[in-house]
């Protein structure tokens, strides 16, 4: 999903959790948009697989700036999808 699809309101509300995430995952913020390998590496994924995951809408989502093939990930939205997927168990 590129970033632009996401409505004001979600993207304030990523922003708002961003403290919260930072500490959860015990991550520094660096101040700036990760690369597809800076985005992979933080998630633990080979540059591949969250290209695949970029590819078949499942991954977090990304800013590619006009008229470029560059893909990039906002820190916050990034750590987000990452929380996301966090569980307590196994259980359904």
């Amino acid at each position: 999903m590129a970033i632009h699809s996401l409505t004001d309101e979600q993207i304030n509300e990523i922003y708002d959790r961003f403290p919260q995430n930072c500490k959860l995952l015990n991550y520094t913020p660096r101040g700036r948009l990760l690369t597809n390998a800076e985005a992979a590496e933080l998630c633990g994924l080979k540059p591949n697989t969250i290209e695949q995951k970029r590819m078949n809408g499942t991954g977090p989502a990304y800013v590619q700036p006009k008229d470029t093939r560059r893909i990039l990930y906002a820190e916050p939205v990034l750590l987000d999808w990452l929380a996301s997927g966090l569980r307590l168990n196994t259980c359904a």
